[in-house]
């Protein structure tokens, strides 16, 4: 039985990893790579069209089942890399963002600040990013100001 799970396990790990290779082919070779230790895979770029579209699913699909609103972003714009970290000692690779966000209410941008890190994904395959849009945290989840996904927070 264990042996069946274990074997099933990494099945999932492997077909991940390949789907992973497969879609990361050709999109991100101006991205810097961090190799060290194990074989990693690379932070996706600030401005990657699978960053901005997993950020925008995720707070349309909270605002609309959460505050029964439905708010959503309308645009991204001036995106920006604040800092990268490589993972070393660890082996977590961290690309710290910001990024201003019309959001469908109003007229003047929002700044949203987000963490894209590697090795973060379900299985520990891929990479996850979390955000949070400037005062719009009324649970402080990523603490003041989002203190949480800015850099400076692994120093």
């Amino acid at each position: 039985m264990i042996r069946t799970l274990l074997a099933a396990i990494a099945f999932v790990a492997l077909a991940g990893s390949a789907a992973q290779a497969a879609d990361y082919s050709g999109g991100y070779e101006s991205a810097p790579e961090v190799r060290r230790g194990w074989n990693r895979g690379t932070v996706p770029p600030c401005d990657a069209p699978a960053v901005l579209s997993n950020m925008a699913e995720r707070y349309h699909w909270a605002n609309t089942h959460t505050w029964g609103n439905d708010l959503a972003f309308r645009e991204v714009a001036s995106v920006q890399e604040s800092q990268f970290v490589p993972g070393d000692p660890g082996l977590i690779d961290r690309r710290f963002c910001r990024a201003d966000v019309y959001i469908a209410d109003n007229i003047r941008p929002t700044a949203v600040y987000y963490l894209i890190e590697e090795r973060m994904g379900f299985a520990s395959i891929g990479w996850y990013v979390d955000f949070c849009v400037a005062g719009q945290d009324p649970w402080r989840v990523h603490d003041g100001h989002c203190r949480t996904v800015r850099p400076g927070r692994y120093y």
